[in-house]
């Protein structure tokens, strides 16, 4: 699956072997679905069902959750939405877990037995991510586990383990994390070819953001299969962005324009007050300027509409388009800064782009692609090559096939077609080592910005002696969002202390260096740094006795420790970074000589360190395991209540069509139940489905088992009198075929084949007349049964038994109908040869003349075997 996850909308795109990339429609058959969740009387609401609820019970309802991934309550982020969006979700900081929690009512927990107060954003982005699984299992057919999820340019890493976190808690195994320009670039570029390198410009207008990169496609040579082929590639060149200039922005401005108007129009005729201070109604207001928004897109002026929208006031009011521009005016004059951003983190002009794509639901607003050709027109050189505003792709949909595409290309299920990319990190990252009693401290850069995402690791080396602890930190840097922590990650490492006494230990005299530790840290393809690797050395240099016939040799040979270091010793890695200089030279204490008739070896010791994460001193950090763990208990809780609760509600809903399905059946089939059913039967039905009717109101807490007991009598009781009467309706013409069907064997095997037949054995028509006899005998006994019996008793025999006991007769009569005359045999040839004669001589004494043999039965062609069948099969349905 690819996932563009937005604030607002998420859309799914899935590959398959054999089929082309798919968007995924929800169960409303759209193609892209509300990122929205809502909890009522016990179900769980996704989509538009859920947004929905937003107007209508908004404290029940979450939307915009990618806001609240990652990061503080104090996150300016989330302190501008809470206040702009009136959104009612009530928000506090977690210190024990480290992160955001969202409140729950009390009555939606309690419907699903549970006494939490608050939810997770990471629990409720799993949520919605769980129902982009169930939607994409409904469209393609099969449990898709394996995905890409897009994330913006400027999420950090804790914004990007938090999503992460969510997949997990999803049961999703996130192949890799991308960023959604990139995913869209590579989208572009899968058709396309370019002999020469070209510049586009990406300009992505979401809900929450503008995001611009600069994309350079070429092409390099591929030798792959031995073939010689050109293969396309693209490398992210530059990156801007903007928070909180993107439609929602929009949507907002709108929203305090029509909430001046209503309060305008409510302080008039009633009382004065503020709607901003009404949750419910400012989910209406909003939703309508959503709707505005898009409508005056196309148009100059709407009339907007909203009926009873506080106080039993109706509202409305008309805008027009050059109003809406003056309102977001704020959010268009920075509509460009990501473009300026992106040209100079990449180094370049407007005169050095070849193309611009534009995608994203905030371009379709005419004043946005106005500015952008202002802003194209106002910086290019040669005015009339200024690049237009392409649409070559899907502004929805873009992004998740490229998403989709990138997950195929990193899956080992797939071959797609090659294409290559490189994205990097805006932001640059370093390392601090410290200890903790201790004035000690070393610092190192790791990934510089625009470090390649996916990169072999970076090794950093430095002698200590000491246990220590290792930060993982963004470096100081204007373009890092603001509000974020910047530590990203604390490691004690221990072992060291314990290596170095160990190794002095066992080297009473001194002789060995300071211990050398080395760390490893990790970029990996979805923009997450960690420290994958620790280990502590120590080098023992020693001297060992020359052969004979090196030691007139030996000093010459000897090489420096630095020189000398054998094939098993693991050389340092290129981009290993030594923080502390000279520490070699004062490591030695002393020369390399060695003494005559002996050399100089090196022998390597070392261990892995003990690596623990640590929270110490931070307000933010990626989930511990053990809180992974009690989401995931949680959810699952969730998942096996509202399992019972649709198990229940479907049994009760069958209970409640089995009553009603009763009644319309007693009313239509009056005139066939009534000769078979008495009237205290049938009263007993009807009173048995008033008596459940008025039981069903009744109902709450009874378990799915007792609901379908319930139906099962109900059903019981009808089906009996439904079965007599199609049984006495049906029992006449069934007898009737049944005793033909035995009058007509009994007389092919005593009279007709006879004469038609007679190379039929008689011990087989003997076979057939006695299985008539047996079943004539069962009928006349069943016959004579039923007789006795009233029409409302059950019947002594059903007809569907006249055709089990009619199978012996009809199995033996079609094979002897289809029993074909044998082949005669042929006549031995007295005057046979001599040589004949002898062959035939030599078989068994005991062989009988063939003359004298019976001929065999011919084997039976398919053909005939394929009829037999079909002329049993119509006795039997003639029946």
């Amino acid at each position: 699956m690819g996932i563009d996850f937005g604030t607002e909308f998420m859309k799914v795109a899935l590959v398959q072997p054999g089929a082309p990339l798919e968007i995924v429609t929800n169960h409303v058959s759209k193609r892209k679905t509300e990122t929205s969740v809502a909890f009522v009387r016990g179900e769980r609401l996704f989509g538009s069902d859920a947004y929905g609820m937003l107007s209508r019970k908004p404290e029940q309802a979450y939307a915009r959750l990618t806001e609240f991934l990652g990061r503080s309550d104090s996150h300016p982020a989330v302190t501008t939405l809470l206040r702009k969006s009136y959104l009612p979700t009530t928000v506090r900081f977690n210190a024990t877990r480290g992160a955001l929690a969202l409140g729950a009512p009390a009555s939606t927990t309690q419907e699903y037995g549970g006494t939490w107060t608050e939810w997770t954003p990471e629990e409720l982005v799993a949520m919605i991510l769980s129902y982009a699984k169930d939607i994409t299992r409904a469209y393609g057919g099969n449990v898709v586990r394996d995905c890409v999820i897009t994330v913006p340019t400027f999420a950090t890493q804790l914004e990007r383990e938090a999503l992460l976190v969510a997949a997990e808690l999803a049961d999703m195994r996130v192949l890799s994390l991308i960023e959604a320009n990139t995913a869209a670039a590579l989208q572009f570029g899968l058709d396309r070819k370019y002999e020469e390198t070209k510049v586009i410009l990406f300009y992505n207008a979401g809900s929450e953001s503008v995001q611009a990169s600069l994309v350079e496609y070429s092409t390099f040579p591929d030798k792959g299969g031995g073939k010689n082929k050109t293969v396309g590639q693209f490398e992210v060149k530059g990156k801007g962005w903007k928070k909180g200039a993107g439609g929602f922005a929009i949507d907002l401005a709108l929203t305090e324009l029509l909430a001046d108007g209503f309060n305008k129009k409510w302080n008039a005729k009633k009382q004065k007050g503020d709607v901003r201070t009404i949750p419910r109604a400012m989910a209406k207001i909003r939703a309508a300027a959503k709707k505005t928004k898009e409508v005056l897109s196309a148009n100059e002026k709407i009339p907007v509409g909203i009926p009873s929208l506080h106080d039993d006031i109706d509202f409305s009011m008309t805008l027009t388009r050059p109003e809406l521009e003056k309102a977001a005016a704020e959010v268009l004059d920075v509509a460009t800064q990501p473009i300026v951003d992106a040209l100079n983190a990449a180094n370049m002009t407007v005169d050095d782009i070849d193309g611009v794509e534009i995608i994203g639901g905030g371009v379709r607003v005419p004043r946005v692609q106005a500015v952008l050709k202002e802003f194209l027109a106002e910086r290019r050189t040669n005015k009339s090559d200024v690049p237009e505003l392409s649409v070559h792709l899907n502004g929805d949909e873009a992004v998740a096939l490229g998403a989709a595409f990138h997950g195929a290309n990193v899956s080992t299920s797939f071959r797609v077609r090659k294409v290559g990319m490189m994205d990097y990190t805006p932001f640059p990252g370093g390392t601090k080592e410290h200890e903790v009693d201790a004035d000690w401290h070393k610092r190192a850069t790791l990934f510089k910005q625009g470090a390649r995402l996916g990169a072999k690791p970076r090794t950093i080396a430095f002698h200590h002696e000491a246990d220590i602890v290792c930060e993982l930190a963004y470096d100081d840097d204007a373009e890092l969002p603001e509000g974020t922590q910047k530590t990203i990650a604390l490691y004690n490492i221990s072992g060291i202390a314990a290596f170095a006494a160990e190794m002095a230990k066992q080297n009473a005299s001194g002789a060995l260096p300071r211990p050398k530790v080395q760390l490893s840290f990790t970029l990996d393809s979805s923009g997450v740094s960690s420290l994958s690797k620790a280990e502590v050395s120590v080098v023992e240099e020693y001297e060992e006795a020359a052969p004979a016939a090196e030691e007139a040799s030996a000093a010459e040979e000897a090489a420096p420790a630095e020189e000398a270091a054998p094939a098993s010793e693991e050389a340092a890695p290129a981009e290993e970074r030594k923080l502390e200089e000279g520490d070699e030279a004062a490591a030695a204490n002393g020369t390399n000589a060695t003494t005559p008739g002996k050399i100089l070896k090196k022998k390597t010791h070392k261990r892995a360190l003990t690596v623990t994460p640590s929270v110490a001193g931070l307000s933010l950090w990626a989930q511990k395991k053990s809180d992974v763990a009690d989401a995931a208990d949680r959810l699952k809780h969730i998942a096996s209540a509202e399992a019972v609760r649709m198990e229940r509600e479907g049994a009760k809903n069958d209970l409640e069509a089995a009553i009603y399905t009763v009644r319309n059946q007693m009313s239509d089939k009056e005139d066939a139940v009534a000769p078979v059913s008495t009237e205290a039967q049938r009263e007993a039905i009807s009173a048995m489905s008033t008596e459940l009717e008025d039981w069903l109101y009744e109902s709450d807490g009874e378990p799915a088992s007792t609901f379908v007991e319930k139906r099962g009598a109900l059903e019981g009781l009808w089906a009996a009198v439904v079965s007599r009467a199609e049984e006495a309706e049906a029992r006449p013409k069934a007898v009737a075929k049944f005793q033909s069907a035995l009058d007509a064997a009994k007389l092919n095997a005593t009279e007709v084949w006879a004469t038609e037949k007679p190379w039929l054995q008689q011990l087989d028509l003997d076979d057939l007349v006695a299985k008539v006899d047996k079943a004539q005998a069962w009928l006349d006994d069943s016959v004579a049964a039923q007789a006795k019996l009233e029409a409302h008793d059950d019947p002594a025999f059903k007809v569907s038994d006249l055709g089990l006991k009619l199978k012996p007769v009809a199995t033996l009569a079609t094979r002897l109908a289809l029993k074909k005359k044998p082949i005669e045999a042929k006549v031995v040839d007295k005057n046979a040869t001599d040589a004949n004669a002898t062959d035939a001589n030599a078989t068994d004494a005991n062989a009988t003349d063939a003359a004298d043999e019976p001929a065999a039965e011919p084997e039976k062609t398919a053909e005939e075997q394929e009829a037999e069948a079909k002329l049993e099969e119509e006795m039997k349905s003639e029946l």
